[in-house]
């Protein structure tokens, strides 16, 4: 499953790590990575939203806790990327077979995560460059 990661890629993003690293910044690298966790907060809510909401029922496993998976949403962000995940192995240890689907169970897949991003895209793109632009601005007036 490895090859259907939806993802976004930004011009010169690699020239900009390099160039982080070489200037040893820590300040601009974390305003970076702040600028990458903003950019991913806008898909979390839209991604919570799409989350499948069902009741419990006798057949379901034990392990199975409605509302729990929404909740486990969360956004991960680096100077170098940000992701938006769900699921914990402790919390939602099913949040793999709900999202890409497990077929043997008769689960369908929910790729809510993917569906979360693809409706925000432009305004993830839009916020990352105008923010990534404000910093390097910054960076270079001061």
């Amino acid at each position: 499953m490895a090859g259907s990661r939806f993802s976004v890629q930004v011009e010169g993003l690699n020239q900009l790590k390099k160039t982080l690293r070489q200037l040893k910044d820590k300040d601009l690298s974390k305003r970076v990575r702040e600028v990458n966790k903003e950019a991913a907060e806008l898909v979390k809510p839209d991604a919570q939203r799409g989350v499948p909401q069902h009741q419990r029922s006798p057949k379901d496993s034990k392990k199975y806790r409605p509302g729990k998976l929404a909740k486990s949403v969360k956004v991960v962000a680096s100077a170098n990327s940000a992701a938006v995940k769900a699921g914990t192995a402790s919390r939602s240890p099913y949040a793999g077979a709900i999202h890409f689907g497990f077929p043997r169970r008769g689960i369908k897949p929910n790729r809510f995560l993917y569906r979360a991003m693809a409706r925000n895209s432009d305004r993830v793109s839009e916020t990352y460059e105008r923010e990534i632009t404000a910093v390097l601005r910054d960076k270079l007036e001061s």
